[in-house]
């Protein structure tokens, strides 16, 4: 599993995404981190690791693979 952006782990429902305007703007990867550390609603849920795999949301049939 290698490195992936912040941006793949970013809730874009979370009502502090709109209320920080970040769908008007690209916040750099780091800035992206600070925010969720700040913010873990921030955060896509679930975060399911299974081995070498990482499921990011909820995905009902990756799930289900892993069970």
């Amino acid at each position: 599993m290698g490195p992936r952006p912040a941006s793949d782990f970013l809730s874009r429902r979370a009502k502090k995404y709109k209320q920080l305007g970040l769908e008007h703007r690209a916040p750099s990867n780091n800035e992206l981190i600070q925010l969720m550390v700040q913010e873990p609603t921030l955060i896509r849920r679930p975060l399911v690791v299974s081995g070498d795999r990482l499921i990011v949301g909820f995905d009902r049939d990756a799930l289900r693979d892993i069970g």
